[in-house]
């Protein structure tokens, strides 16, 4: 009987030792899987600060003609 319990108790130690490899797997795991999604994230958020950053710089430029024609070619006003 003693051996019996002795042995259970073995098994129980190994058991648990395991599932605490397991958990500290887990935890790696979960960081290097949060860590890849804010790159992945990082990545996004940087591609659409530049496409962003290219429509303000197209906007600027229409702008910047628009005023240029108008410098140029002013419309005369029809006085009423």
């Amino acid at each position: 009987m003693e051996k019996t319990r002795k042995r259970r108790d073995e098994l129980s130690h190994n058991i648990f030792l395991m599932l605490q490899e397991c958990n500290k797997f887990r935890e790696h795991q979960a960081r290097e899987i949060l860590i890849e999604l804010l790159e992945e994230h990082l990545a996004e958020r940087q591609t659409l600060l530049r496409e962003l950053e290219d429509d303000i710089q197209r906007a600027d430029s229409l702008l910047l003609d628009k005023d240029d024609d108008r410098k140029v070619s002013p419309v005369p006003m029809e006085e009423g």
